[in-house]
């Protein structure tokens, strides 16, 4: 059997980015080496369809590249078979007195976060009550709760 291959793409390089993506990713590999590589990249090559073919699974959390393409890049990407997962770990609209409640609304960002939990083949969150949330959109809902 050959390696499952891996590719990674963080939000950030701290907080989330390190906590949901990074880390677990790296334990899993060091943990199955012989059954897992994964790559980490901040910056993926969005329009080279060669870079994408490598994997067998791309994860992020939320959204990668520009959001509004992002829907239609999972889509390309399980044209080619690549199981696409989709991290999130806080809900897509936060209350009105959120400082960036304006902000996400008036560009539609819920919306879009909503379309890539949509699209991706799994979506991991926090707890069971988050769960239940993503599930009016998405089935294949797991929980990973936070460490």
């Amino acid at each position: 059997m050959s390696k499952i291959n891996v590719l990674v793409l963080p939000s950030d390089k701290s907080g989330v980015g390190k906590f949901r993506s990074v880390d677990p990713h790296v334990k899993l590999q060091n943990l199955y080496p012989e059954d897992f590589h994964v790559d980490i990249d901040y910056e993926p090559r969005l329009n080279d369809i060669n870079y994408w073919k490598k994997y067998q699974i791309v994860h992020f959390h939320r959204s990668f590249g520009n959001i509004d393409q992002c829907p239609q890049i999972i889509k390309t990407l399980q044209n080619l078979g690549i199981i696409v997962i989709v991290d999130i770990d806080d809900y897509w609209l936060p209350g009105m007195e959120h400082p960036l409640h304006d902000l996400i609304v008036t560009h539609k960002i819920h919306e879009k976060i909503i379309a890539n939990l949509k699209a991706a083949d799994i979506v991991t969150t926090t707890t069971s009550i988050f769960a239940n949330e993503i599930k009016k959109f998405a089935k294949n809902v797991f929980v990973i709760p936070n460490g």
